[in-house]
């Protein structure tokens, strides 16, 4: 089995993008790449806005300096390990995944499965279902030092990845020879990929893999230089590489780590997860379906826009009501009209952490405004 060992680095800093070049790019959606429901209504404008509002309101919370933000953002690390498993039907129960996560975390390592056993029987006792907790977040943490490293992916990158996440792990068919190796044969995909009409998804013949996903980790790397739309990029790329299904096994949770990764290049510590609950699963996997079955990546798109927006909102009240509780509940305004009126006297009432607080808050509520329209 690998045996892995990380420098300590918070996961904080790992997903921390401000001293790349990505910093000062403008983002703006590519209104091409999202299909839309036709009852959907949203102003073409403000769709382009959603992507530059998600950056404007990361770099926004990371300006804050607030050390909960810390603590909050491995709770989503630790909610998306949980998520993207249970699509898959493996790993362990969300108190028991973020359990594990935190003990993974606090040095990216863990003790053997033996010395697990030992101890920590009371948390699961099949150490399989602990193993695939414990190694979609060594992969993930491998995926983002990887890319921070190197700058781009590499085949050898790819598989190494790969192999970490299944690394101990039988295929669904029982093979245990198959970590970080493009498969060979020929598969269709069932469960939980199947059409409308309970057909399995026929995915690339297994002689095309090879030199189909040389062609896609070029395209992921120019995604990752430079895009103006990581939403909308990172989502025909995740399309693309289930339709290729490059693997055995593993593929679904490596293309929503490949997805996060090259989201967060652009937007820092926006973890995007897809299913916090089995209504959530259902869109997920009715999302991917149809983006596979017509071959639109831009229906899941815009699924992955609204996730998106609506963990940025999150966040955003989640830091609001933090603001508004330091600064006595009242004074950061009670309502909208009150940041208008006062806007022009804050430099006179206010001392400087409070025109901070009163600033922060407001650009706050104007981010969430735009981000509310696609939630």
């Amino acid at each position: 089995m690998t045996s892995l060992s990380y420098t300590k680095q918070s996961l904080w800093q790992l997903f921390d993008i401000t001293k790349t070049n990505n910093e000062a790019r403008l983002l703006e959606a590519d209104l091409w790449a999202y299909r839309i429901p036709k009852w959907y209504t949203i102003q073409a404008g403000s769709l382009k806005a959603i992507p530059n509002s998600l950056r404007e309101s990361a770099e926004l919370l990371v300006g804050l300096k607030d050390t909960t933000e810390e603590a909050a953002f491995e709770e989503a690390f630790a909610n998306f390990i949980y998520s993207s498993n249970a699509i898959e039907q493996v790993g362990l129960d969300k108190s028991q995944t973020w359990k594990l996560v935190r003990e993974v975390l606090g040095g990216y390592k863990t003790d053997s499965d033996e010395e697990w056993m030992a101890t920590k029987s009371k948390v699961c006792k099949d150490s399989m279902t602990r193993r695939e907790v414990v190694q979609h977040v060594h992969a993930f943490i491998f995926l983002k030092s990887y890319l921070g490293r190197h700058g781009n992916l590499s085949k050898e990158g790819l598989l190494e990845c790969h192999k970490i996440l299944t690394d101990g792990i039988p295929s669904e068919d029982g093979d245990s020879d198959y970590q970080g190796v493009y498969r060979q044969c020929e598969m269709s995909v069932g469960d939980p990929l199947k059409n409308r009409y309970g057909e399995e998804k026929k995915v690339a013949v297994g002689a095309d893999v090879a030199s189909l996903m040389r062609v896609w980790i070029e395209d992921f790397n120019q995604a990752l230089a430079s895009t103006h739309d990581p939403i909308a990029a990172g989502s025909n790329l995740k399309i693309r590489f289930l339709d290729v299904h490059p693997f055995l096994d593993g593929n679904g949770r490596l293309s929503r780590m490949l997805f996060n990764a090259l989201v967060t290049a652009y937007l820092p510590h926006t973890i995007v997860t897809f299913s916090e609950n089995k209504r959530e699963r259902i869109k997920y996997l009715q999302s991917v379906r149809e983006a596979l079955r017509t071959n639109s990546p831009g229906i899941f798109a815009f699924f992955a826009l609204k996730r998106a927006s609506k963990a940025s909102l999150k966040r955003l009240q989640s830091a609001e009501a933090k603001l508004k509780r330091q600064d006595g509940g009242e004074s950061c305004g009670a309502n909208e009209d009150s940041y208008e009126k006062a806007g022009s006297n804050i430099e006179e009432e206010n001392s400087p952490s409070e025109e901070k607080a009163f600033n922060a808050v407001y650009t706050l509520r104007q981010l969430k405004a735009k981000l509310s329209l696609v939630k």
